[in-house]
């Protein structure tokens, strides 16, 4: 006849502050987050406005020659920034 001996391991508690830092943890990768969504945010929108700026300079000059198509590309300078919500 053979014998298997099981030991059962004693309950660990939960160590001392381990909630709050998982919280105060949890808080800082929101911020961390937060923090991340608006600096792309502003990333964007200056991309943005640096496009929409040299469509300008570009509608500048073909003004002289078209200057119907100067207004056209000034326009769409202008749609350009304010199209940064319906992407």
């Amino acid at each position: 006849m053979s014998h298997i001996t099981l030991h059962a391991p004693a309950p660990v508690a939960m160590p001392r502050g381990a909630a709050w830092a998982a919280n105060a943890f949890a808080a800082l990768l929101r911020m961390a987050q937060r923090s991340w969504e608006m600096g792309k945010a502003q990333s964007m929108q200056m991309r943005r406005a640096h496009e929409a700026a040299a469509l300008r300079r570009v509608a500048a000059e073909v003004s002289r020659h078209d200057p119907a198509f100067a207004a056209d590309l000034f326009a769409a300078a202008d749609r350009h920034i304010g199209s940064a919500d319906g992407q």
